[in-house]
């Protein structure tokens, strides 16, 4: 019989998202072929620690895994986290901050460990909003227009004049935050002000955006040893103002359409912007790309997040799964590309 490939789980983290990932985890951990994966699980604290999670998937959904674990050791002479193999595939079901912008990938890159997902460079790139815009904007890809202001000299005064160009309402988020964290709509100077502050917690830079009514739209990508899967394009309906955290993962208010309910055209434009952003990114393993369109079909580049969801809720397995492919089929896919 052939041997089980080993793969470790990771979960949690020091990021604005560790709930996320919790419930992105399990949902893996249902779908996770254990036939053919010899699974390890660990798990990072809100503070950074590492451990070995030995207890029950339930455990992880609802944050009690701390309970049943032991400490993780690393050892950098040999290369080897809590002597697993060098052949283990660490699969991070990580999102946010520590998590998604190129530390942790730095981590396995110092230990040259084989992992799921982007390399450190391309990590820390897309997780910043305001550089993938202007690389977008570099290959001609649209995006809305913004400013961006940085909390080491920021001048609310100068601000002012810079948005008038904008006009209200206008859109304010952190440039290193997932899950629409520390965002929010400004109508007025005074939301203006308070929004900025309250996304100053969330990352040392914010975008203030020029506010657009639209549609949002998504497209996922998966990288294998013989080509690239971009999936179909779909779109979110949301009942509030925009897709906040509550949105995604509290209210089940959010309706999929798979495929988009924009036309044919708008469609096959994302995805050759998609295609063209994926590969300047120097992205590899998966992603997902949004983008707005306005009544005039007009298209912009929202974002790419470069470890999307796993939550039954997340769009990135519900595009893949409309193209036939089961959580478990992703998850397989996922392992057998990944590279160190």
């Amino acid at each position: 019989m052939k041997d089980k490939k080993s793969v470790c789980v990771l979960f949690g983290g020091k990021s604005e998202e560790y709930e996320v990932s919790l419930m992105s985890c399990y949902n893996v951990l249902k779908n996770i072929d254990y036939g053919k994966y010899d699974v390890h699980k660990i798990g990072v604290t809100k503070e950074g620690k590492w451990l070995r999670f030995l207890g029950s998937d339930e455990k992880i959904l609802n944050d009690s895994w701390q309970e049943d674990t032991s400490e993780v050791v690393f050892d950098f002479s040999t290369g080897s986290v809590d002597k697993m193999g060098k052949d283990t595939v660490f699969l991070p079901i990580m999102h946010g901050s520590f998590c998604e912008d190129g530390r942790l990938q730095g981590i396995f890159e110092s230990l040259n460990l084989k992992y799921i997902g982007c390399d450190s460079s391309a990590s820390f790139l897309c997780m910043d909003k305001n550089l993938t815009k202007l690389v977008a904007n570099s290959i001609g890809v649209p995006t809305v227009q913004s400013i961006c202001v940085n909390k080491s000299c920021f001048d609310f005064e100068k601000v002012k004049k810079e948005v008038v160009s904008l006009g209200y309402p206008l859109f304010i988020k952190p440039t290193k935050s997932g899950s629409s964290r520390g965002s929010g709509i400004a109508y007025c100077e005074y939301d203006l002000l308070n929004l900025i502050d309250n996304a100053f917690l969330f990352s040392d830079c914010v975008l203030i955006e020029k506010y657009i009514k639209c549609t949002e739209c998504e497209i996922g990508v998966l990288s294998t040893h013989s080509g690239t899967i971009f999936s179909p394009v779909g779109s979110i309906k949301y009942k509030s103002e925009f897709y906040d955290y509550n949105e995604k993962y509290l209210n089940n208010n959010t309706v999929y359409n798979i495929p988009a309910t924009v036309s044919h055209n708008v469609q096959k434009k994302i995805t050759q912007y998609s295609q063209d952003l994926f590969f300047r990114f120097g992205c590899y393993g998966l992603s997902r790309l949004d983008f707005f369109v306005d009544g005039e079909e007009n298209i912009y580049f929202n974002e790419i997040n470069t470890f999307p969801g796993f939550t039954s809720d997340s769009m990135f397995p519900m595009l893949f799964e409309k193209m036939g492919y089961t959580v478990s089929d992703i998850i397989d896919i996922l392992i057998e590309n990944a590279k160190i």
